[in-house]
């Protein structure tokens, strides 16, 4: 009796802690909103001479959201996957240049495309991502008396990680950070005509999501 009623326990905890199989393979879509923060950094350069007697850094920060859609392909608990993004941004920042005046950065709109490799236990599921980072950033550059703007589209790169739990058989949530390099643009500002302004942006973000599978 004692064998018995021991086995059907074990089953009955066995039954409770297994953990609920999910189908992960499917097209996707979905929307995100999170918040990012970067480093700008920026020097000047003579033009002809390449002479810099000007370098700073300073901070990018803001609200960003937007919609993504993908596909993943599950192979029994490894799921491997495809996925695009595009947000709106409110990221920016600024700083006050010796020569150039005030330098102010923002982010309007940035996207990616990625890879996404994760390993699955019932409806949650692990991943790494990282692939193709694309942004376009506006500056303006105001010294008091002239004023002068750029606009600057650049593709860089980024990787990232995070966990995405399936609530329903439909919908999913997520929690993912990710860092991105955006390489490096150059102006040649009106109000320092003289020189060119390399800049570098990096950035990193943590977003929150749902998304519908069909």
């Amino acid at each position: 009796m004692l064998v018995v009623v021991s086995g059907n326990a074990f089953a009955a905890d066995a039954l409770v802690s297994a953990p609920v199989a999910y189908d992960w393979t499917g097209a996707y879509v979905g929307a995100q909103i999170g918040y990012g923060w970067g480093d700008v950094d920026s020097h000047d350069s003579e033009i002809g001479s390449g002479f810099s007697d000007w370098s700073d850094s300073w901070k990018s920060n803001g609200v960003l959201g937007g919609i993504h859609l993908g596909y993943n392909q599950a192979f029994d608990s490894y799921v491997l996957g495809v996925e695009g993004d595009i947000e709106g941004s409110g990221a920016s920042g600024s700083v006050d240049s010796v020569f150039a005046g005030t330098i102010k950065t923002k982010i309007d709109v940035q996207g990616s495309l990625r890879a996404r490799l994760g390993y699955a236990m019932g409806p949650a599921l692990l991943y790494a991502t990282g692939g193709l980072a694309v942004a376009h950033f506006h500056t303006n550059y105001d010294d008091g008396a002239t004023t002068d703007s750029t606009s600057n589209t650049k593709a860089g790169w980024t990787v990232g990680a995070g966990v995405e739990y399936a609530f329903s058989p439909k919908w999913t949530t997520r929690v993912e950070y990710r860092y991105s390099d955006f390489g490096t643009f150059t102006d040649n500002p009106a109000t320092d005509s003289g020189f060119n302004y390399p800049t570098d942006v990096k950035t990193q973000a943590v977003r929150v999501g749902f998304s519908y599978k069909f």
